[in-house]
């Protein structure tokens, strides 16, 4: 049960990745993969999370959690692109009737 849990989780900060890279202000994006760096940092230099001796885990979780949320970042900010460029066409359409 605790593994579906963790999906979900996964799930929900994906999509609240996504909405927050359609924003029109690219910073916004950029809040949860920096976060994620920042903890998992930290949870490395504490031991929290992750052994000194298990740098290659660490490493793992650090790239691939980053590329996820990166993803999702390029993707959101590719459809605020493909938005505006839509609504900018309707526009154009407008003002040519």
């Amino acid at each position: 049960m605790f593994k579906v849990y963790a999906w979900l989780i996964a799930l929900v900060i994906l999509g609240c990745q996504y909405y927050l890279s359609r924003k029109r202000n690219v910073w916004w994006g950029a809040i949860l993969p920096i976060a994620y760096f920042l903890v998992l940092i930290y949870g490395w230099v504490s031991e929290t999370y992750f052994t000194r001796e298990n740098t290659t885990s660490f490493i793992l979780a650090l790239l691939g959690g980053l590329a996820f949320l990166l993803s999702g970042w390029i993707n959101g900010r590719e459809a605020l692109k493909r938005k505006e460029k839509k609504e900018l066409e309707k526009m154009k359409l407008k003002d040519l009737k």
